[in-house]
């Protein structure tokens, strides 16, 4: 099980190419016909974009 830190960055903006935190991308919207009333969504702070990518820890990094 991967632990995740609370400042950790974890996801990558391709649009504007800038790096954030998870709550930093990640909103709920209503969505009336989601059976929880709601969706999540991801989307850049900075450009706008929902073009968000998830960081993948690699074990190959230099």
């Amino acid at each position: 099980m991967k632990t995740i830190l609370p400042n950790q960055i974890t996801h990558w903006c391709p649009s504007c190419n800038s790096h954030f935190q998870l709550r930093q991308v990640r909103h709920c919207i209503p969505v009336p016909t989601s059976p929880d009333g709601e969706e999540e969504i991801l989307r850049c702070p900075a450009c706008g974009s929902y073009s968000i990518e998830e960081l993948q820890e690699v074990t190959h990094a230099k």
